[in-house]
């Protein structure tokens, strides 16, 4: 089944340095072995992937806290644990490589949710892509969503319906 999700936007405004919150707009599909595949159709505006977070939410709109189901997607170090779902990650630290590869290796089990950075520009932009393994490998199932937020507002600027 295939799904487009557009995201709404009602006065997101970062006033500090008069800017808003991009939008987000996403395609979603799912392959045979139930794994989603949402692809980044348009931003708004480009900006670093250090800049977003992800939430995996269940049908209730709560987050899903059993594994890797919200965080950063760039592979980056917060308050001294590494974080992120980049498997494209191609930074020299050894680190923040090993984290790429666990989550690129994983069944989705562990890290539900991973990110490919498609043209390798360091942005979330078109063609970027996410990936969420449903029943046969991860939690997430039919009526969930993958929100994306801002950190810089704490807006979210897009969510993909997993149908």
């Amino acid at each position: 089944m295939i799904f487009l999700v557009s995201a709404s936007f009602v006065g997101c405004m970062d006033l500090e340095q008069g800017e808003s919150a991009p939008i987000a707009t996403f395609f979603v599909s799912q392959d045979s072995a139930n794994v989603y595949h949402i692809e980044v159709i348009k931003v708004s505006k480009q900006e670093d992937l250090r800049g977003f977070s992800f939430f995996l939410k269940d049908e209730s709109g709560s987050t899903y806290v059993g594994g890797n189901g919200f965080g950063e997607i760039a592979m980056q170090f917060v308050s001294g644990e590494e974080w992120g779902i980049d498997i494209t990650y191609s930074g020299d630290d050894e680190q923040l490589s090993n984290r790429a590869t666990n989550v690129s290796d994983d069944d989705g089990s562990q890290f539900p949710v991973h990110f490919s950075d498609n043209d390798r520009d360091g942005m979330l932009s078109s063609s970027d892509e996410f990936l969420v393994y449903g029943p046969d490998a991860g939690p997430a199932q039919e009526g969930w969503k993958l929100d994306i937020q801002f950190d810089a507002t704490g807006d979210i600027i897009g969510s993909a319906k997993l149908l």
